[in-house]
């Protein structure tokens, strides 16, 4: 089970006042997102946050708990886009507003450039169990959420009723994460359209699609 660690917010010792939890782990992430998590180093947490180790420490804990918070909220504003993209009424609609939401947030300024979680979060999960089964039950919970969302669409008569769900959901998450790396790898906002645009055409075709709806 993947530890859900949380932050009080009743001031404590050492925590200056003002204290704002989501600024300072928003810092601590793209810090982790900038060197990878061996590579970061509390003093370098401690600069980027403008807080003492000692702060730091009492307010979330060492370098591990403060990388399972960012973890954990990165992958609430993950669930939201992508909860928010699956719920628009038609399922090509839905596929196209979440790849492009995944591109959005891919390659926002504030961002060092794909998915946290894959590019960062991954490369740990070889050496810490809880890591890796923090990563195994996102990766399986997005794939859960595309099965239920084409098992609908065939429901509602938008796909054939010979599409295996499984299937198009492996399509489409292969293609996300496929988008993470490219855009780590500094390709644009417009390159990964293009690509998002060959997969929605994939899902036409072995969704047997044949409308422009």
């Amino acid at each position: 089970m993947v530890q859900n660690t949380s932050v009080a917010t009743k001031p404590g010792k050492g925590r200056p006042r003002g204290f704002d939890a989501e600024i300072v782990l928003g810092q601590v992430r793209d810090t982790f997102w900038r060197h990878g998590f061996a590579g970061t180093s509390m003093d370098q947490i401690s600069a980027a946050t403008g807080l003492h180790k000692p702060s730091l420490y009492g307010a979330f804990g060492d370098k591990k708990q403060l990388f399972m918070e960012t973890l954990n909220r990165y992958r609430a504003e993950a669930r939201e886009q992508i909860g928010a993209a699956l719920s628009k009424p038609a399922i090509v609609d839905s596929i196209a507003e979440m790849l492009e939401r995944a591109i959005a947030m891919f390659t926002r300024a504030d961002c060092q450039g794909g998915c946290f979680m894959m590019n960062i979060a991954v490369p740990v999960a070889a050496g810490d169990p809880e890591v890796t089964a923090f990563v195994r039950d996102s990766i399986e919970a997005l794939d859960r959420g595309l099965i239920r969302r084409f098992e609908r669409a065939i429901a509602d008569g938008e796909l054939a009723a010979s599409v295996d769900p499984a299937a198009l959901a492996r399509i489409v998450v292969t293609s996300h994460y496929e988008l993470s790396m490219r855009a780590r790898a500094g390709y644009s906002a417009a390159e990964l359209k293009a690509l998002a645009s060959k997969t929605l055409a994939v899902v036409r075709i072995v969704g047997g699609i044949t409308s422009d709806s």
